[in-house]
């Protein structure tokens, strides 16, 4: 009988076992994280913009209707804000920024919220 060894994934510390884990350019990973690495969610994406348009004009709910809480809540933080840096929403989050850039893809794809580039920063405004 073979023994199932835990390890840990090197990415977000939950357990994964032998057989369920990932290696990626020497870090062990779970499912999550190596699909997250491998297929990052993309802010620029038409066919996403195209597909959330045509939903919700097809009778789906408001473009923020079906958010997570913290994506919710980060958008709520923006709209008050007026812009932000990226920088601000991780810290006030607690997100990693690969993290942000997921939650922040989503707003987007939703027509939410964009990035506006002023001199040499960049900020997350509402669309």
């Amino acid at each position: 009988m073979s023994e199932n060894k835990q390890n840990k994934c090197q990415q977000c510390g939950c357990p994964v076992s032998s057989e369920d884990q990932y290696v990626l350019n020497g870090v062990t990973l779970c499912d999550d994280c190596y699909l997250e690495e491998k297929n990052p969610v993309q802010a620029c994406n038409p066919l996403a913009v195209y597909s959330a348009k045509r939903f919700q004009e097809s009778g789906g709910p408001d473009a923020d209707a079906n958010l997570t809480e913290q994506q919710k809540a980060i958008y709520s933080f923006v709209k008050s804000k007026g812009k932000v840096t990226p920088q601000e929403l991780c810290s006030k989050f607690g997100l990693s920024q690969r993290q942000l850039e997921n939650q922040v893809a989503i707003l987007r794809h939703l027509e939410l919220t964009k990035g506006k580039k002023e001199g040499n920063k960049i900020y997350i405004v509402p669309f």
